[in-house]
């Protein structure tokens, strides 16, 4: 694939990427991501001014979701956590009904 026309489908990827990210829709999210990641092997390591700037885009865009993925990944251990303690509690509860 011509290097210019690589880049403009690794951008299209990656904003794909941020979308589903955005939608917490994190399959798809992965799913693009396993699509884009071998293009990047295409890449070759001379790239003109304009390529380096929409490659850097890309890369604030990775890190971006990143860090929305981490934050995501906290906020869903948290409610894991209080779901496991309610849960346990209304065991406990149970249990001591029983009796």
């Amino acid at each position: 694939m011509e290097q210019n026309s690589l880049i403009d489908r690794l951008l299209e990827l990656t904003l794909a990427i941020q979308h589903a990210a955005a939608m917490a829709d994190w399959q798809e999210a992965a799913r693009l991501t396993e699509e884009r990641t071998p293009l990047f092997m295409e890449l070759t390591p001379e790239q003109d001014a304009t390529a380096m700037e929409v490659i850097n885009r890309i890369q604030a865009i990775d890190s971006a979701i990143a860090a929305d993925a981490k934050t995501t990944q906290s906020e869903l251990q948290v409610e894991y956590s209080s779901a496991m303690k309610k849960v346990q509690a209304a065991s406990k509860y149970h249990q001591a009904a029983k009796f």
